[in-house]
C-alpha cells in the first residue's frame, strides 16, 4: 500500500519514469538484435561471398536524404560488409542537384559497380549519367536508404528506436552484389522537343527507373511533408488540404506508338539515339546494347510499328510506367484519370488516393509517348523519379535492357 501512495503521490514523476525506462529497455534490446544480427551476417559475408581480386565499387550517397540520417546508416551497416567482402570502396557526396549525374557522366573509367545510397532522386542521377556514356556499363544497386525507397519499414519503429527490420532490408539489398546476381532492367527516357520545330530539341535526355508523374496526385504526394505536424496522417492533411485547388484539370495532347517486341524499324533506332548538345560541346553518338535476351529474338518487320496515334485528354492525373506485358517486351503504361472532382465528392475518396485505389479512365500501352501540354499549363511541374521539372513538351520512350542492377 505504500507503494501505491507513493505512486498516486508522484504519478507525474512516475509516469516519466515509466517512459524513460520503456524507452531504454527498447533501445538496449533493439542495439543486441542489431549487433548480433551484423555479427552473423559479417560471418556469412567472409565464409560464402570473398571476391576472387580487388573489386572497386563506387557508393552515391546523398547526405541529405532520409533526414540527413542516409550516410550514417550506410557508414554503420554497409560499409563494414563491403569491405569484409573484399571492394575498394570509393564514397561520392552530392553536394548538389546532378552531381551525381555530371560525376559519373564524365569519369574516366567505370568501377566494377555502383552502389546507390539515397532515394529515387539519386538513383535517377545515377542512371542518367551512365546512359549518357559510351561504351559498356557497369552495374548498380540500389539500397533503401532513401525516405521515398524506405516508407515500408516505418511502421516497426517504436518512440524512434532502430529498426531492426531495416537494418535487415539494407543487408538483404547487398547480398545481390556480393553473390554477382543481377539482371537487365529497361530504363525510361525522357527527350524535351522542340515546341517550333516539332522536333527533339538539342537537350540532353533524362533517364529514370520509377517513371512520370504528373497532376493532382503528385502534388498532393509533393506537398505532405509540410503537414509534418499531422505525423503519419499528413497525406491526408495534404489531400484535404487540396480539395478546393483550382489546378484540377491537366489539359494535353499525346501522340504515341504501340509497343513492339523489337523489329528491324525500332531496333535500329535503340541501338542509335543521337543528339547534340548546346553551347561548344560536340555532337555525340550514344549506342545502347541490347542484352542476349534482346538479341536471340528473331527481328522481323512490323508494319504497325510507325504507327501514330493522336489524341487531346483533361485529366487530373498522368502517371507513365515501365511494365512488362504478357509477351515479356518492356513497354509504357500510361494511366490518365479524369473521375475526381474539387468538394466534398473528394474529401470522400481520399481513403481510396491513399490506398493508390483510384483507378484510371484511360490506359494507353506504347513504345514512346509524347505528351504537349496546353499554355495554360506552362506554370506546372512534372515529377521525373521524384525530381520536379517544367512542364514542357516532352517524349517519352521505353529503353529496354539498358543497365544491369543487382537484385
Amino acid at each position: 500500500m505504500n507503494y501505491l501512495r507513493v505512486i498516486r503521490n508522484n504519478w507525474k514523476k512516475c509516469t516519466f519514469g515509466a517512459a524513460a525506462s520503456v524507452y531504454a529497455l527498447q533501445s538496449l534490446k533493439s542495439h543486441i538484435e542489431i549487433e548480433q544480427l551484423m555479427r552473423a551476417y559479417s560471418s556469412d559475408v567472409q565464409a560464402n561471398c570473398q571476391s576472387d581480386g580487388l573489386r572497386k565499387v563506387l557508393v552515391v550517397v546523398n547526405p541529405v536524404a532520409n533526414k540527413k540520417k542516409s550516410e550514417k546508416f550506410f557508414k554503420n551497416y554497409c560499409e563494414p560488409i563491403l569491405h569484409l567482402a573484399g571492394y575498394s570502396v570509393e564514397i561520392l557526396r552530392t553536394n548538389h542537384i546532378g552531381h551525381a549525374k555530371s560525376y559519373i557522366e564524365e569519369m574516366t573509367a567505370l568501377p566494377d559497380a555502383i552502389v546507390v545510397a539515397g532515394g529515387d532522386g539519386t538513383s535517377s542521377e545515377v542512371v542518367t549519367g551512365l546512359m549518357r556514356r559510351r561504351g559498356r556499363l557497369c552495374p548498380i544497386t540500389i539500397l533503401p536508404l532513401g525516405r521515398t525507397v524506405q516508407s515500408a519499414s516505418r511502421r516497426f519503429k517504436i518512440f524512434g528506436v532502430k529498426d531492426v527490420e531495416y537494418v535487415k532490408s539494407l543487408c538483404k539489398a547487398l547480398e545481390p552484389m556480393l553473390k554477382d546476381q543481377c539482371k537487365y532492367q529497361s530504363v525510361i527516357r525522357f527527350d524535351v522537343i522542340n515546341e517550333d520545330k516539332g522536333e527533339e530539341n538539342h537537350l540532353k535526355p533524362i533517364f529514370g527507373l520509377n517513371g512520370f508523374s504528373w497532376g493532382l496526385l503528385e502534388d498532393i504526394n509533393s506537398a505532405k511533408d509540410k503537414y509534418w505536424y499531422f505525423g503519419p496522417l499528413r497525406y491526408y492533411a495534404s489531400a484535404v488540404a487540396n480539395s478546393f485547388a483550382d489546378n484540377w484539370i491537366l489539359k494535353t495532347e499525346y501522340v504515341y506508338t504501340p509497343s513492339c517486341p523489337g523489329c528491324v524499324d525500332c531496333a535500329s533506332v535503340q541501338r542509335q539515339e543521337t543528339f547534340a548538345s548546346t553551347g561548344l560541346f560536340k555532337r555525340n553518338i550514344f549506342k545502347y546494347k541490347n542484352s542476349t535476351a534482346e538479341q536471340t529474338r528473331p527481328l522481323v518487320k512490323n508494319d504497325n510499328c510507325s504507327n501514330r496515334f493522336e489524341g487531346r485528354i483533361e485529366a487530373n492525373q498522368i502517371s507513365i510506367n515501365c511494365t512488362q506485358n504478357k509477351e515479356n517486351v518492356s513497354e509504357l503504361e500510361s494511366q490518365f484519370i479524369s473521375s475526381l472532382k474539387p468538394g466534398w465528392d473528394f474529401i470522400k475518396k481520399i481513403p481510396q488516393i491513399t490506398d493508390s485505389k483510384i483507378l484510371p479512365s484511360v490506359v494507353v500501352n506504347s513504345r514512346t509517348i509524347q505528351l504537349y501540354p496546353s499554355d495554360e499549363m506552362a506554370d506546372m511541374f512534372y515529377s521525373i523519379d521524384g525530381e520536379e521539372y517544367d512542364a514542357r513538351p516532352i517524349k517519352v520512350s521505353v529503353v529496354p535492357n539498358a543497365i544491369k542492377v543487382f537484385c
